[in-house]
């Protein structure tokens, strides 16, 4: 009774075994009993995550670059100098635009560049691009200068900014003793003409501290506008920030831009 029993055990388990492995490795089966196996049998797109892991990477990345006192290289040139991951896909030299903006296609980590206006050597800086979505710059040879508002772009949709060039009396960054009565804002476009100043000035320009800009004694001369400063300047950083609200007469955004003018313990309304 006792061997009838092991030899009917055995079978059982030997028919359980098999039809359950036949079932395991039966593809349709195995998905639901294993859901991490994901079948691909498309050896192109094999190639291509083996592309990604060891190819070179490269971003396209747009910016513009400016002096120490804020103002764009307009109209410059830009020479790559060095880079950590060289690519047959970049170019060595680019001109700047009008408002000293560049479109580039970079490599992954670090890019040295030499910055050229009128045939002269400005200055060089160093940008880092540690994975894509990332940028800074890390070094400059001018305190100050380099590249500004910078943003990675996919092939085929370039960004069409324009930009603030320049502004006057006073630069961004630098102290001065005496608030401006107006202040000079040179755009790289003739800028569009709203109808109301005001609603204009309110809506795209940010000042902090809070500052009172009069639409009325404002106004808009091709690409320069001129604000009117109703207000005394603050001792200390005074904040202006343009917004994509205002528009060139082409249609084109402005890139948002934030300028800093420092003022001394005497400053004053002038």
């Amino acid at each position: 009774m006792s061997s009838r029993f092991n030899l009917l055990s055995v079978a059982v388990f030997l028919s359980l075994g098999m039809l359950l492995g036949n079932c395991y490795f039966n593809p349709a089966v195995q998905m639901v009993v294993n859901p991490e196996i994901e079948e691909n049998t498309n050896p192109a797109s094999k190639l291509g995550i083996a592309a990604a892991l060891t190819g070179s990477r490269t971003v396209n990345i747009t910016g513009q670059v400016v002096n120490a006192n804020g103002a764009a290289v307009a109209n410059g040139a830009l020479t790559i100098l060095s880079q950590i991951n060289p690519s047959p896909r970049l170019t060595s030299t680019t001109s700047l635009n009008e408002g000293g903006r560049f479109y580039l296609t970079l490599s992954l980590g670090e890019t040295t560049f030499r910055v050229e206006q009128s045939g002269s050597v400005l200055f060089t800086f160093t940008i880092s691009i540690p994975s894509p979505g990332v940028v800074s710059v890390v070094a400059s040879s001018v305190a100050g200068a380099g590249a500004i508002n910078m943003e990675f772009y996919s092939e085929g949709s370039i960004p069409n900014y324009f930009d603030i060039v320049s502004t006057s009396p006073i630069s961004e960054g630098t102290t001065f003793e005496i608030w401006p009565t107006y202040l000079y804002i040179t755009f790289s476009e003739n800028l569009d003409v709203p109808g109301d100043k005001q609603t204009f000035l309110d809506a795209n320009i940010l000042t902090y501290p809070t500052k009172t800009l009069d639409g009325e004694a404002s106004e808009i001369t091709n690409n320069v506008l001129t604000i009117y400063n109703a207000s005394a300047g603050s001792i200390g950083p005074n904040i202006f920030i343009f917004g994509s609200g205002i528009k060139s007469a082409a249609g084109k955004t402005l890139k948002p831009r934030t300028l800093t003018f420092l003022c001394q313990p005497s400053c004053s309304g002038s």
